[in-house]
């Protein structure tokens, strides 16, 4: 269950990646280099101020939001999700770097290479990881095999692009986090601490029940 909401959420601000990749690969061909790398910019600060502040959100409201996505039963996924809201931003970086710029540069070699050393991260730590923490080792996995594949990528990108985000967009995306972060903390003790806990999980399992 956590790894579905977490997909849903990559799914939705992946379309920021997808719907300009090939604006990017045609400013790539035609050596628009100014250009390119002023999209390619301006879209890497626009994955990090949505990603930022929504990873931020479900991690703090990660119990609400499995209860209400699942049922009362699936809770303790809620631990697993908070780490898979972290490797979101990571994966995201990682899959613009090896869209954006390694594919319409040709460097699909280096991209192979970076999934590649990846996913033998990613066994292997699940390996290791699985059989002392379940889910959650699953999902430490994951966020660690996240982020060797974004760095791998931005690494091996740089040679065609400096894409980082920019310093301006990073603080403002970092205060947003505080802000959502405040704000998700209240919800979630609001929930936990009166009767609308109690309502919100009486109302979710009658819906289960009535489907």
């Amino acid at each position: 269950m956590a790894s579905k909401v977490t997909a849903l959420l990559k799914q939705l601000l992946g379309a920021v990646i997808v719907v300009t990749v090939p604006r990017l690969a045609c400013l790539y061909g035609q050596k628009g280099g100014e250009f390119f790398q002023k999209l390619a910019r301006q879209i890497a600060d626009l994955l990090v101020t949505l990603a930022l502040p929504a990873a931020c959100a479900l991690f703090v409201l990660g119990e609400e939001v499995v209860i209400l996505t699942a049922d009362l039963d699936f809770a303790p996924a809620a631990g697993a999700m908070k780490l898979l809201d972290l490797a979101l931003v990571f994966s995201l970086l990682g899959w613009f770097y090896m869209a954006a710029v390694l594919v319409p540069a040709r460097q699909e070699k280096a991209a192979l290479l970076a999934i590649s050393i990846a996913s033998v991260v990613n066994v292997s730590l699940n390996f290791l990881l699985i059989p002392a923490f379940k889910e959650a080792g699953a999902a430490l996995a994951t966020l660690l095999a996240d982020l060797v594949t974004c760095l791998a990528c931005y690494f091996l990108a740089k040679k065609s692009a400096r894409l980082l985000p920019s310093g301006k967009k990073l603080a403002s995306s970092l205060l947003d986090c505080l802000y959502v972060t405040g704000s998700c903390w209240n919800l979630s003790a609001e929930v936990d601490g009166s009767r609308k806990g109690e309502i919100f999980v009486q109302n979710r399992q009658k819906a289960l029940v009535n489907r």
